[in-house]
């Protein structure tokens, strides 16, 4: 099973591609606007480009990047294999108009294809627009995270199960 190519992307305005080093700076923009003082900083980002088996897909419209997301595979070399979103993050010009969902159904498909059974995430319990995506893409409440993003400031794990999708 080839893993190493990059998912299809859903729309013909929006490509999903593999991260390319020059696309860093856009991502720390895109990453800096979405979560202030939570951002992930630039070693961050060149660690997930590093590990070769980890997929950093960007979203590309008409020659720039419009957003990114982060994936993580776990149980590698053992069964049951499991894959999470670590991050996911669209630039403010190109929210809600699907680019997020396009982002995430490329990291369930490049998860799927790697063999895993199940996707997690973690969100935060005030981030209703992304809950709702993850919901819509069949994604389950599983449990809270008292204060998984700072003092007072609760996430929320969710599944997604590919053996039943």
């Amino acid at each position: 099973m080839d893993t190493t190519k990059p998912p299809q992307a859903a729309s013909a305005d929006v490509a999903i591609r593999r991260f390319r080093l020059s696309d860093l700076g856009r991502v720390l923009e895109i990453e800096r606007s979405s979560f202030a003082e939570q951002s992930y900083d630039r070693s961050t980002f060149l660690y997930y480009a590093a590990r070769g088996y980890a997929g950093f897909f960007v979203a590309e419209h008409r020659g720039e990047v419009a957003g990114y997301i982060l994936t993580r595979r776990t149980g590698i070399f053992a069964r049951p294999r499991r894959g999470g979103i670590t991050s996911v993050a669209v630039g403010q010009a190109y929210r809600r108009r699907g680019v997020g969902r396009q982002l995430a159904a490329a990291a369930i498909d490049f998860l799927r294809r790697w063999g895993a059974r199940q996707v997690d995430l973690e969100v935060s319990v005030t981030n209703e627009p992304a809950i709702a995506l993850y919901e819509g893409l069949g994604f389950r409440r599983k449990h809270p995270l008292p204060s998984y993003y700072g003092e007072a400031q609760d996430g929320m794990r969710m599944s997604l199960d590919l053996v039943q999708t």
